[in-house]
């Protein structure tokens, strides 16, 4: 039987490189290899360090680390060629007149493509999602 596997939103990748200890319990629990990141993730970690960067200098350097370190531990997923995943969310979601960030609707098609179950703590921002599975690992549960 196959494990389940999980595309960590980008709130949820800082929680783990801030050492948030439910977090980190549930990525070793679920197992390191059946945790993965978008592409879209990272450059919005990236987006992070050089926001960083305007507050203080080292600030910035200490972001690049922490980024590096994180992509030794987890596979960044490309986005898929296949995207209706992405298309069915913002139909559906339009068709019932509801709004989402762009960035959480192509997370979400990434995950229902590939079959696999988005961690958030905007669980909010994913439940309209069709078929788009989604747990929070912030707090215990």
């Amino acid at each position: 039987m196959k494990s389940k596997q999980y595309l960590l939103d980008t709130n949820i990748l800082i929680e783990f490189m801030n050492g948030n200890p439910f977090v980190v319990e549930h990525v070793l629990d679920a197992g390191i290899d059946n945790c993965c990141m978008s592409v879209v993730s990272l450059h919005e970690l990236y987006f992070g360090a050089y926001y960083a960067k305007t507050k203080k200098e080292e600030y910035f350097d200490r972001e690049m680390k922490r980024i590096n370190k994180l992509l030794d531990r987890l596979v960044v997923l490309p986005l898929p060629e296949k995207a209706d995943g992405y298309g069915k969310i913002k139909m559906t979601l339009r068709s019932l007149g509801k709004l989402a960030d762009e960035f959480d609707m192509i997370i979400g098609g990434q995950a229902l493509t590939a079959g696999l179950t988005v961690v958030t703590d905007n669980v909010k921002h994913f439940e309209p999602m069709p078929e788009v599975q989604v747990e929070n690992w912030v707090t215990r549960s």
